[in-house]
Order: structure tokens, then C-alpha cells, then sequence
């Protein structure tokens, strides 16, 4: 009888380590999928952040301005000649759409990124009674407005001296992360470049 009852004992005793070992390994096992779910997770987090650093919509601006010693009327026939454009921004026209008084609509070749399509579309306002032109890039690697506006500078008071500003909203996105800042940089040194070519044209330009 004692050697039943002992034997009953050392069952439920290895029963019990058997359910010990078995509750451990069920522990360990969800220990280690949790543990891997979370490196899943961050993985995803890592690459996701990535992936949106890249290739997120940003957007950038670009301002610059120059003083010329010009009228605002003389500077406008110079910038508002559209068909001109290839003088002083690093443009190609490729053909033009549609033509009114104050709207041009065009494709053209801009600089781009490497292995990105130079193509672009643009659309072009002029405003004469604000010496505004808005420039609206809606297709190709780099899209976005720019604005060029002729005004008196501060605290002159001589009618023939302006000053060109151009303010230029862009969208990097299609371009990616790495490049986006050489991109912006290329964009910038050509406002610079024009408008130092304008106003070299200022000086020449014969036209009242």
C-alpha cells in the first residue's frame, strides 16, 4: 500500500514537471515570436521612415532677388518676353501649345536629376499691370510655381532702378532623398545665373 501510494506520488510529481517544463517552453516560445514580432515591427518602422525620407513630398522655396539700374518698364520687356527664355534660364522649348496676350502654355527641356525624365510642361500668366509673371511647372522631375515681380526697391525713390524678385515654391518629391538637396542648390545657381544675365541685358537692351 505504501509502495502504491509513493508510486502515485512520483507520477504527479513528473506530471507536474512535465507541465513545468512544457509552461517554459510555451513562454520561451511566445517570448521569442513576441520578440520577433517587435524586431518586425521595428524593422517596418526603420524602412517605412526610410522609404518616406526618400520619397516623400517635400517642399522647398527658393528666394533671390537683384537690383538693376533699369525702369520697371525696360526690365518687363525683358522678362516678359516668354519666347526669350532660353537666353537666361537654362531652357529648351520644344513647343508651344497654346498662345494668348498674357498666357503661354509649353513644353520644354529643364535640367534634371540623373536617369530623370528633363521634360516639362509649363504654364506661364503675365500679369503687366503688377510686372508679375507666375510660371507653373506641372509636369516633369521637379514641379512647382515660380514667381518673377519687378518692384521699386525700398527707400528709392529713382524710377529707374528695379528690382527682381523671384520666389520659387518647389516639389522635390519625385526626385530622391539624396539628391534632392543637389537638385535644389542646381535650381538656385540658375536664378542667380539668369538674373544676372537679365541684368546684363538691361544695359544692352535698346528698347523704350
Amino acid at each position: 500500500m505504501i509502495n502504491t501510494q509513493n508510486k502515485s506520488r512520483n507520477v504527479k510529481k513528473i506530471e507536474s514537471l512535465f507541465t513545468i517544463v512544457n509552461t517554459n517552453r510555451n513562454t520561451i516560445a511566445m517570448t521569442v515570436t513576441m520578440s520577433s514580432f517587435s524586431l518586425l515591427i521595428v524593422l517596418f518602422a526603420v524602412l517605412n521612415t526610410a522609404v518616406i525620407t526618400a520619397y516623400g513630398q517635400q517642399t522647398d522655396t527658393i528666394n533671390a532677388s537683384k537690383i538693376v539700374n533699369a525702369s520697371k518698364d525696360k526690365v518687363w520687356e525683358i522678362v516678359s518676353d516668354v519666347d526669350q527664355n532660353q537666353a537666361y534660364w537654362p531652357i529648351t522649348i520644344l513647343k508651344s501649345i497654346e498662345k494668348t496676350k498674357n498666357t503661354i502654355e509649353r513644353d520644354v527641356t529643364v535640367p534634371a536629376p540623373p536617369f530623370m525624365d528633363n521634360k516639362a510642361h509649363q504654364t506661364i500668366t503675365l500679369n503687366p499691370e503688377q510686372f508679375t509673371i507666375i510660371e507653373n511647372q506641372t509636369q516633369g522631375a521637379v514641379t512647382g510655381v515660380k514667381t518673377i515681380s519687378l518692384v521699386q526697391p525700398e527707400k528709392e525713390n529713382n524710377n529707374n532702378v528695379t528690382e527682381i524678385r523671384v520666389v520659387w515654391n518647389l516639389d522635390l518629391s519625385k526626385v530622391p532623398g539624396i539628391g534632392q538637396g543637389f537638385a535644389k542648390n542646381g535650381i538656385s545657381n540658375s536664378v542667380t545665373e539668369a538674373l544676372d544675365k537679365i541684368a546684363i541685358a538691361t544695359t544692352k537692351d535698346t528698347r523704350t
